[in-house]
Parts: structure tokens; C-alpha cells; sequence
């Protein structure tokens, strides 16, 4: 990944996730490997759906594990379907010009989540003029399991594996939902047809050679 980069600087970063965990279970391990390379990373969480004040906190955990800056986009509880697209892409085009970022990580339109989706076009538009490279992620093993998008581009995690699972175990009122062995399941399986330890599957939608 390091060449999208220039040589004598880690680049900008930028990753969007619908909810608190999202970015932690679906790139979580590539977000950790840049930040340790010396990265600037961005997470982006546009809602938060519940429990406000706790998942706040379980991001801002996770987010130091990783080495990133984290930004709540929306302060109400709500979901991503509750903000009309237009003002969504409003605040996305706010965030890229701030960051101008080498790297956009995103959702896949192939994720079977309403929200995950809407944060994906939300992304794509707010990049119609920015030039960077954009990689799409699924949020889960099971929606990975289902899609033939995923796969295009595969980023080593082998060292960052347990920053990962770190990372989605600080949303402890999720974990149960979570299941982090799967995840390392995952990671593992990844490696194996890419030929590291571990690594994550990306879509590519952007990549300038």
C-alpha cells in the first residue's frame, strides 16, 4: 500500500464507517498498519444509533488502539438513512477538503446494510473532483463470504492482526454480536489466497498507477 504514498511522507488517510465498529471489523488491520507507518488516519463513524455516550467512548478506544483521529459526523442518535443524501454528502465533501487524502477506505455497495450502502454513494460523490486512490471493505465475514467484488486488492495485516482484534474488542457492548474469532478467521483465510498470515480483501474502485 505504501506506494500510493510519497517516500518521505506517510500520507492521508481517510475511512468511513456508517457505525461505531464498522471500520474496526472491516479495515481495521490495514487502518492500524498505515497509522504504524507513519500515516495521518481519519475515521470517519457518521451515526451513532444507540447508546450515545457509551459507543462514543468504545470508538474513541478503538481509535487510539489504531493510531487514528476519530470524527463523529452526527451528533444525534440516529441512523445513516435518517440524514438526507445531500447533506450527507455536504459533510463528506467538508471532510475531504480537509484531509486531502492520498487513500479514501469506505463501505462496498455490495454490503447487504441499508446504511452501509448509502454511506458508499455518499462517498463516491463526495470524490467525484478529489484525486485519490478509494478501496471499498465489507463490515462482516458472513456479507465476505457472499460477495464476488471483494478480493481485487488483498493488504497484509500480519502484524496488525491483534491490533484488529483489539480494536473490535473495545466495543464491548457489541462484542457479543461481534464474534471476533470469526474475524481472525477471516484475516487468516484472506492470507492464505493472498500468501501472507493475515491480510484484508478490498474492492478496488479507484487506483491511479
Amino acid at each position: 500500500m505504501n506506494r500510493i504514498f510519497d517516500e518521505e511522507k506517510g500520507g492521508r488517510v481517510l475511512a468511513f464507517g456508517a457505525h461505531p465498529d464498522d471500520l474496526e471489523v472491516g479495515a481495521g488491520g490495514l487502518l492500524a498498519r498505515l497509522a504504524r507507518e507513519g500515516a495521518m488516519v481519519t475515521m470517519v463513524v457518521v451515526s451513532v444509533p444507540n447508546q450515545p455516550d457509551l459507543r462514543r467512548a468504545e470508538a474513541e478506544a478503538a481509535a487510539r488502539l489504531i493510531g487514528a483521529r476519530l470524527v463523529i459526523l452526527e451528533d444525534r442518535p440516529c441512523r445513516v438513512e435518517d440524514l438526507p443524501m445531500h447533506e450527507l454528502v455536504r459533510r463528506f465533501d467538508h471532510m475531504v477538503g480537509d484531509c486531502r487524502p492520498d487513500l479514501v477506505i469506505t463501505h462496498s455497495a455490495h454490503d447487504l446494510h441499508w446504511d452501509h450502502g448509502l454511506v458508499n454513494r455518499a462517498t463516491v460523490s463526495a470524490l467525484r473532483r478529489s484525486p485519490c486512490d478509494l478501496l471499498a471493505f465489507l463490515s462482516s465475514p458472513e456479507m465476505n463470504a457472499q460477495s464476488r467484488s471483494i478480493g481485487q486488492c488483498f493488504a497484509d495485516i500480519s502484524t496488525t492482526i491483534d491490533t484488529k482484534i483489539a480494536a473490535i474488542s473495545a466495543h464491548a457492548s457489541q462484542v457479543p454480536k461481534l464474534d471476533l474469532e470469526s474475524s481472525r478467521d477471516l484475516a487468516r483465510a484472506m492470507g492464505r489466497i493472498s500468501g501472507y498470515a493475515y491480510a484484508e480483501a478490498y474492492e478496488v474502485l479507484r487506483v491511479r498507477i
